[in-house]
C-alpha cells in the first residue's frame, strides 16, 4: 500500500506547494524502500535487454560525476535516477497496480475540472482556492498564476501549464488503455475523455496536444479490436461535437489552435533555439563523453545566459539535444538504445498479453506514457522531470513485471507437467 499513496503524491500532484515540497523526500523513500526489500528479502533481481541497458546509463550518470562540468547537479539526477531505477524491478500484486492507476485516474479527473473552473470563473484559484494553488501566499507565485491567466492558459490545482497538460495525458492514457484493452468505454469514461481533451486544450500546451492523437493513431495500428474503425469514427464525432460546444461556451480554449496557427511562434518554438545555441556549444566542447548529466544550466550561465543577473534553472527544452550536450555521443547512444528497447519491449507486450485484458490495460498504458516521453522530450524536459522521469520508470517496470510474471507461470505449469510425466 505504500506505493499505491506515494506514487500518485509523486507522480500527478502538480506543482502545488505542499505536494511539490515533499515529492523529492518521498522519491528518496522510495529507493531506500526497495533498497531494504531487495537486501532483507528473498527477491532475486531478473535483468533483460532493457533494464540492462538502463543500468549502463545509470553507470554512465554515476561515472560522469568524475569530470561533470556541474557535479552537484550531476549527482542530484544520479540520485534521482538511481531511485527512479528501483520502480524496474517492482514487484507487488496485479490488484496494487490496477489500484495505482485509479488513483492516478481520480486525481486527473479533479485537476481536469479544476482547470475548466478557472477558465469560467476569473481568478478562480487565486481567490477560491489559494489554500491549494499558493497556501503560503507567495508573491511570486502569484505572478506566475497571474502570467499564465494573461496569455489564455489554466493549470487549476497543477497550478502550471505544463504539468496541467502532462496530468491531462496521464488521465488521457488511462482511458484510452481502458478501451484498446477492453474494446469498449463506459459512459463515465467517454464523459471523461472528453473533460480531459477540454482541459488539456485549456493549458494551451501544443506539444502536450498533439501527444494524445499521436498515442491514439499508434493504438489504433496495434490493436485487433473488432469494428475498431466504426467504434474510433463514432468517439471522434462524438469529440468534435463536443469540441464546438466548448469552443462556444468557452472561447478561451481556441489559444491553443491561435498558438499552432502563430507562425513566428511556430517557428521559434517559443524561443527554445536561443536555449539550444549553448546545446550545440557545449557538443562541440565535450563530443564524445559529455559535460556532465545536468551540467547544462551551469554551462549555460557561465557562457552568457540570465535571468536577470540570475541562473537559468529550466533547462533546455529538448531532452535529445541536451542529452548528446552532457552525455557525449557513447552517453547520448546508450540513452537512445533504452528508449527504442523499452518501446519495442512494450509493443511485444501487447501483442504477447493480448488475451489478458488487466495486462492490456497496464501494457497500454506503458505504451501511452513512452509515447509522451518520446514527443515531450523534442521540446521540453521530461527526463529531468522528477514526476515525469518516476511515472515513466514505473510504467515499464509495470510492464517488465507483466512478462515476468508470465514467465514465472509458464515454468511453473512446466513443472507440474514434468511432474505428471514422470508419475506416468
Amino acid at each position: 500500500m505504500f506505493l499505491v499513496v506515494v506514487l500518485p503524491i509523486i507522480c500527478v500532484t502538480g506543482v502545488s506547494p505542499l505536494p511539490y515540497n515533499i515529492r523529492l523526500p518521498l522519491i528518496y523513500a522510495v529507493g531506500i524502500f526497495f533498497l531494504f526489500i531487495f537486501v532483507f528479502s528473498d527477491i532475486k533481481i531478473k535483468f533483460n535487454a532493457v533494464s540492462f541497458i538502463l543500468f549502463l546509463l545509470l553507470s554512465y550518470i554515476g561515472i560522469s560525476i568524475i569530470y561533470s562540468y556541474d557535479q552537484q547537479a550531476t549527482i542530484q539526477l544520479f540520485l534521482l535516477y538511481a531511485c527512479a531505477f528501483t520502480l524496474i524491478f517492482i514487484d507487488m500484486p496485479r490488484a496494487y497496480f490496477l489500484k495505482i492507476l485509479t488513483v492516478f485516474y481520480v486525481i486527473c479527473a479533479v485537476i481536469a475540472f479544476s482547470i475548466i473552473i478557472s477558465a469560467v470563473v476569473p481568478n478562480c484559484m487565486l481567490n477560491y482556492f489559494w489554500f491549494i494553488v499558493n497556501p503560503t501566499r507567495s508573491a511570486e507565485i502569484t505572478r506566475v498564476i497571474n502570467n499564465e491567466l494573461a496569455i489564455g492558459a489554466y493549470s487549476g490545482f497543477a497550478r502550471e501549464k505544463a504539468e496541467a497538460a502532462y496530468i491531462m495525458n496521464v488521465g488521457m492514457a488511462i482511458i484510452f488503455a481502458k478501451y484498446f484493452s477492453y474494446g469498449k468505454l463506459a459512459k463515465k469514461d467517454i464523459f471523461m475523455l472528453l473533460v480531459f481533451l477540454g482541459a488539456l486544450m485549456l493549458t494551451g500546451k501544443r506539444t502536450l496536444f498533439i501527444i494524445a492523437f499521436a498515442a491514439f493513431a499508434v493504438f489504433m495500428l496495434l490493436s485487433n479490436l473488432k469494428g475498431k474503425t466504426f467504434k474510433t469514427i463514432s468517439i471522434l464525432i462524438i469529440a468534435i461535437c463536443v469540441l464546438f460546444v466548448v469552443l462556444m461556451f468557452i472561447p478561451k480554449a481556441a489559444n491553443i489552435f491561435e498558438r499552432f496557427l502563430d507562425r513566428e511562434n511556430v517557428e521559434s518554438l517559443g524561443n527554445r533555439n536561443s536555449l539550444w545555441v549553448y546545446m550545440t556549444m557545449m557538443i562541440s566542447e565535450f563530443p564524445i563523453f559529455g559535460a556532465g548529466m545536468g551540467s547544462y544550466n551551469q554551462y549555460a550561465f557561465d557562457h552568457g545566459l540570465r535571468v536577470g543577473d540570475n541562473k537559468w534553472s529550466f533547462n533546455g527544452h529538448n531532452s535529445y539535444l541536451q542529452v548528446l550536450s552532457e552525455l557525449g555521443i557513447v552517453g547520448s547512444a546508450i540513452f537512445l538504445l533504452f528508449v527504442i528497447a523499452a518501446f519495442v519491449y512494450t509493443i511485444k507486450s501487447i501483442k504477447k498479453l493480448s488475451n489478458d485484458r488487466d495486462a492490456g490495460y497496464m501494457s497500454y498504458f506503458s505504451l501511452y506514457i513512452q509515447i509522451m516521453m518520446i514527443i515531450y522530450a523534442l521540446t521540453g524536459n521530461p527526463i529531468y522531470t522528477r514526476q515525469i522521469l518516476f511515472l515513466w520508470f514505473f510504467a515499464i517496470g509495470m510492464v517488465m513485471y507483466l512478462n515476468r510474471n508470465t514467465e514465472s507461470i509458464t515454468q511453473e505449469n512446466r513443472k507440474i507437467l514434468n511432474m505428471e510425466k514422470h508419475r506416468l
